[in-house]
Formats: C-alpha cells, sequence, structure tokens
C-alpha cells in the first residue's frame, strides 16, 4: 500500500478510549459468565450499552473521520476497495476504510443487540436480567437463546477484524497504531476533530442514568 504525505491526527481521544474499553468490557462479559459472576456480567453490560449509545451518537454529531457519513460507503465500493487493497494501490485514508466502515456498522449492530437481548435474559434459576419481566416464559427463552448464540457470532466477526487488521499491517498500514496514538500518515486533509473528553462525559453521564432506570 501506498503511504504519503504527513502524519496527521485522525482518532480522537475517545474513539481511542473506546476501542480499548470494547475490549475490556468484552473480556469482562465473558469471564464474568465463565465464574458465574452474574451480577457483575450485568454491571458490565449496562456499561457497554452506554459507551454504544455515545458511539452511535459520535457517528452523527462527533469528529468527522468518526461520523458514519464520512466512511459509509456503497456495498457495491466494498469490492472496488478490495480489489485496490490487494492491487498494493490502496492510500489511507483519514478515516475507516470502504470495507472497515461496514465493519464498524456490523459490529456495533451486534454488540447493540446482544446488549439489548441481556437486559430480557433470565436463566430461569440465579439470574434474570432487569427487564426479563416484561417478557413470557417462552419470549424470555428465545431472547436468552439468542443471546447466548449471539456472543459467539461476535466472536468470529473479532476473529475476522483481527485477521483483516493484520492483512493491513502486511500491506502497509498500521490501523493498530493509528488507533493507539490516533495519527496516520497520509496525503489528505486533516479532519475536524472533537474533544474526545466530550465523548467520555457524556458516556459517564449515560451510564449513570442507566445504572438509575435498570
Amino acid at each position: 500500500m501506498n503511504q504519503k504525505g504527513n502524519y496527521i491526527k485522525v482518532w480522537d481521544s475517545f474513539i481511542r478510549l473506546f476501542h480499548g474499553l470494547l475490549i475490556i468490557f468484552l473480556g469482562g462479559l465473558w469471564w464474568t459468565v465463565e465464574n458465574g459472576r452474574m451480577e457483575l456480567h450485568k454491571d458490565i453490560g449496562i456499561a457497554l450499552l452506554a459507551l454504544l449509545i455515545v458511539r452511535i451518537a459520535w457517528g452523527i454529531f462527533g469528529s468527522e473521520s468518526a461520523r458514519f457519513r464520512t466512511f459509509l460507503r456503497s456495498p457495491a465500493a466494498i469490492a472496488k476497495h478490495l480489489c485496490t487493497v490487494f492491487k498494493g494501490k490502496y492510500e489511507a485514508e483519514n478515516t475507516h476504510s470502504t470495507a472497515g466502515g461496514w465493519a464498524v456498522i456490523v459490529m456495533l449492530g451486534l454488540l447493540l443487540s446482544q446488549v439489548l437481548t441481556g437486559l430480557f435474559s433470565t436463566d430461569g434459576i440465579l439470574f434474570s436480567g432487569p427487564l426479563s419481566n416484561w417478557l413470557s416464559s417462552d419470549g424470555q427463552k428465545a431472547v436468552t437463546s439468542w443471546h447466548k448464540s449471539q456472543f459467539d457470532v461476535i466472536l468470529m466477526v473479532i476473529a475476522v477484524h483481527i485477521l483483516a487488521v493484520f492483512f493491513y499491517r502486511l500491506r502497509g498500514t498500521p490501523l493498530i497504531a493509528s488507533m493507539v496514538h490516533g495519527y496516520r500518515k497520509n496525503s489528505q486533509q486533516a479532519p475536524n476533530l472533537k474533544p474526545g473528553w466530550q465523548g467520555m462525559i457524556l458516556t459517564i453521564a449515560v451510564w449513570l442514568i442507566l445504572m438509575l432506570l435498570l
């Protein structure tokens, strides 16, 4: 891949922290289930829900590089993008790539579905989600089954994402590095970034509201 131009800041601190917390929260959700810590599992799930809500809002009102309208292109553009990548002619952008942009949407959708179904899930014995009483017994079973099986889908998507990140790195685009320090080398104009602390303050506020409601 071609790496031209100067280093410009493409990711604000909220987006970078979002990715880090996502890894921690998913690991925590897995660990709490494996060890029967379901109350802690619920608390982590609520924190993840707050983070996802703000990330979606950030995709509308936040930094230019994080906005959905900036990186979402037609599905047909994915094939053209991948062809460019395989030919080694891809130049890193100041936002997600065409394929990466749709991967973001898929992951956000899966994670949002996961935490929402968790609110309605129950094992029928030791733990019930805070909204499980809203459903009938059959509804609870269906949602709980969906919640459990969907996590396997999330793990598969994560595996594909990791492989894609390594593939891009082999082709000359260090995606992990730019998500850590926020900078990327390219010839495009630097995007307009919002202060990341605003996103984190908003996340904490949403989390507190959810903890009170749930």
